[in-house]
């Protein structure tokens, strides 16, 4: 995903979603990027998250924590209360929480 980008030049921002990053909520998306940015890769992880999909893939041997590959690892679902979300819940709950952390990045 990271290597064939649609986009001349890459994503502008990576985000990954996990219930292990950082509230969303205490995010500033200006600190991760000075420059306005046009594309945007956002990643969720499957039932068992994104750390399982890390470990099995063959690629990313040498990566030991999926942190490591975003530019920003957020828990878009501080407090969930539930063992795991649905991918369709999260996308819509996510989509909410970032929406205005996108658009005062773009100020």
């Amino acid at each position: 995903m990271f290597t064939k980008s649609p986009f001349k030049g890459g994503y502008d921002i990576t985000i990954g979603t996990s219930e292990r990053g950082e509230n969303v909520d205490e995010c500033d998306l200006k600190k991760v990027s000075t420059d306005k940015f046009k594309h945007i890769l956002i990643v969720f992880g499957g039932v068992k998250g994104l750390e399982v999909a890390v470990q099995n893939d063959q690629e990313l041997k040498e990566v030991k924590d999926p942190s490591a590959l975003f530019d920003v690892y957020l828990n878009t679902c501080p407090k969930q209360g539930s063992r795991t979300i649905r991918t369709e819940e999260a996308i819509l709950v996510s989509m909410a929480a970032l929406r205005p952390k996108i658009d005062l990045a773009q100020q």
